[in-house]
C-alpha cells in the first residue's frame, strides 16, 4: 500500500472515530436533558436557588446611572478630541497634495502627515485604554457593593445559590437560569440594599 493511501485511510479512520464520539456525546446529552426535564435527573429539592439580574441592578441604582452618565460624557469628549485630530490630519494631507511632488515642501508636509497619523493612532489607543481603566475601577467598586447586597439578601432568604438571570459579557462567564419562579427573583431587594448602603456612606 502506498504511503499516500495509508495517510488517506488514517485520515478517514480519524474522521470516523470523531463522528462516532460526537454521536455518543450527543446521545448522552439528550438522555441527560430528558432525565432532567422529567424530574429523574439531579435532585434539587434540598437546594434553594435565587435569581438576580445584576445588569438591572446596575441600570436602576443611582450610582449606576451616575457612572453611566459620567462615562458617556467622557466618551463624547474623547471622540471630540479624536475628531479634532482627524481634522488636522486631513488639513495636512490636503496641503501636501497641493504641493509639487519631489519638492522639499512636499516632503516636509508628508513627514508632518505621517507623524500626525501616528499621533492619532497613539492617541486613540491611549484614550481607549484610559477609558477602560477608569471605567473598570469605578465599576469594580460598585460590583463589590452589589455582590455584598446579593449575599445579604441570599442569607435572609436562606438561599444556597443565586444565579445571574442574564448573560451580558463576552469577557467573563456567568451562569444563566433558563427558568425561575418569580418569587425567587431577588433583583428588587438587591437594588434596595445597594441604595441603602450607599446612602449610609
Amino acid at each position: 500500500m502506498k504511503p499516500v493511501d495509508q495517510t488517506i485511510k488514517s485520515t478517514h479512520s480519524q474522521i470516523l472515530i470523531r463522528a462516532v464520539c460526537l454521536v455518543l456525546v450527543t446521545i448522552t446529552c439528550m438522555l441527560s436533558l430528558q432525565q432532567g426535564l422529567s424530574g429523574n435527573g439531579v435532585e434539587l429539592e434540598s437546594h434553594r436557588v435565587g435569581v438576580c439580574d445584576v445588569q438591572s441592578v446596575l441600570d436602576q441604582i443611582p450610582q449606576g446611572k451616575v457612572i453611566t452618565n459620567e462615562f458617556s460624557q467622557l466618551r463624547r469628549k474623547m471622540e471630540e478630541d479624536l475628531r479634532i485630530q482627524e481634522t488636522s490630519l486631513s488639513r495636512i494631507q490636503q496641503e501636501a497634495s497641493q504641493l509639487l511632488p519631489g519638492t522639499d515642501a512636499r516632503r516636509e508636509a508628508e513627514k508632518r502627515f505621517t507623524l500626525a497619523k501616528a499621533e492619532l493612532t497613539w492617541m486613540s489607543e491611549d484614550l481607549e485604554q484610559e477609558f477602560k481603566s477608569r471605567f473598570n475601577l469605578r465599576r469594580d467598586g460598585l460590583i463589590k457593593i452589589i455582590r455584598d447586597a446579593i449575599q445579604e439578601v441570599a442569607n435572609e432568604h436562606e438561599l444556597d445559590l443565586v444565579l445571574n438571570s442574564v448573560a451580558r459579557g463576552a469577557d467573563f462567564k456567568v451562569f444563566v437560569s433558563v427558568w425561575a419562579r418569580k418569587d425567587l427573583d431577588i433583583t428588587m431587594e438587591v437594588i434596595s440594599k445597594v441604595a441603602s448602603r450607599v446612602e449610609d456612606r
